[in-house]
């Protein structure tokens, strides 16, 4: 198989996979919205989010002994990991923008301001140093975000994620070979 075939291999299959980390991820982003009104959602949503490198990991190991015969090198698993969460936050991020612009109606800010506005946060915020007004000014930034906005700026955050997560999941995946 040539250098170009083997990539498109690599793609193909990390995109399915990615496919299932995205579906995974818009679950975990979920658990995250309903934790405003569901408290036990918020650690669910946590065990997700710590959950990820290991689905990544994974992924990416079920793919090498699939697919290579439990032979991978280090940069092959790395790009194959970082494939796989570059795709899931490309459907995540669509997922995002959908509930924003669509579903959410000032729900989840709502939420942020009336957390922001509490007195404990606000005691705690204080006791940090900041101030009312830059607390103000934070919320009138966050109002004046779009739904495209958030959801190019989650995008941005989960492909940086996935570069770093795909250090260690790529080590987990080329480390040994594993017999089928």
């Amino acid at each position: 198989m040539s250098l170009h075939e083997s990539y498109q291999h690599l793609r193909a299959f990390a995109r399915i996979d990615g496919g299932k980390l995205g579906l995974f991820w818009i679950g975990s982003f979920a658990l995250f919205v309903l934790n405003f009104s569901f408290p036990l959602c918020g650690m669910l949503w946590m065990i997700t989010m710590i959950a990820t490198p290991f689905i990544i990991g994974i992924l990416t190991r079920r793919y090498t002994v699939s697919q290579l015969d439990g032979t991978i090198t280090y940069g092959r698993a790395y790009v194959y990991s970082f494939l796989v969460t570059f795709y899931a936050s490309l459907i995540l991020a669509i997922a995002q923008w959908v509930y924003f612009q669509y579903i959410d109606n000032g729900f989840f800010l709502n939420q942020y301001v009336k957390i922001m506005s509490s007195q404990d946060v606000s005691n705690a915020l204080s006791s940090m140093g900041y101030k009312i007004d830059e607390i103000n000014k934070l919320i009138e930034v966050l109002r004046s975000l779009r739904p495209i906005d958030i959801a190019l700026q989650v995008l941005w955050s989960n492909m940086i994620a996935g570069l770093i997560i795909s250090l260690t999941t790529a080590l987990y995946a080329s480390s040994r070979k594993t017999l089928r």
